[in-house]
């Protein structure tokens, strides 16, 4: 029993388990964060670094970075992209009144922090999207994002591509 279970603590963990894990979070970017050092690269952007001290070479790599990792840093990189402005309403607020949203809901399997996934949205823009998907999920109405693919225009016949097959 010992021994499968050093066999299993060696084998290297994938990349979606550590990021489930806070443990793996803070293990994953120590580790990122040492090579850059070693490499004199920045971690986020692999610029050159000035020195061997800190792995970022500026502030919006170092917030970037933790926006990576962790919710409160993502949340004001989201604000600061969006410029505190609604990405629903296109209305400006101060960012106590504002809140950071995901595109695509985790429950319907969007990524946690990926900031493409990651948008700034009012109170009242929020919770109407919520109740949105909420009907979605109970089956009463079909999705803003369903709606949209069934109206874009069809592909055309022979297209593929070698980094998104069809």
């Amino acid at each position: 029993m010992a021994r499968a279970s050093r066999a299993i603590a060696a084998a290297p963990r994938a990349r979606t388990v550590a990021l489930n894990n806070a443990d793996g979070w803070r293990t994953e970017a120590f580790r990122r964060k040492a090579e850059a050092r070693r490499a004199r690269r920045c971690v986020e952007c692999a610029g050159a670094l000035r020195s061997g001290r800190s792995p970022y070479c500026s502030h919006r790599c170092r917030w970037s970075f933790h926006g990576h990792y962790f919710w409160d840093a993502a949340r004001v990189v989201v604000l600061r992209r969006d410029r505190y402005t609604c990405r629903i309403c296109r209305r400006r607020f101060r960012a106590r009144e504002l809140e950071v949203d995901h595109v695509i809901e985790l429950a319907a399997g969007g990524r946690p922090l990926e900031f493409a996934n990651l948008q700034t949205v009012c109170r009242a823009c929020h919770r109407a999207k919520t109740v949105q998907f909420a009907r979605w999920r109970a089956g009463r109405t079909p999705s803003r994002r369903a709606t949209q693919v069934a109206t874009a225009a069809p592909e055309p016949e022979g297209w593929t591509s070698p980094w998104f097959p069809a």
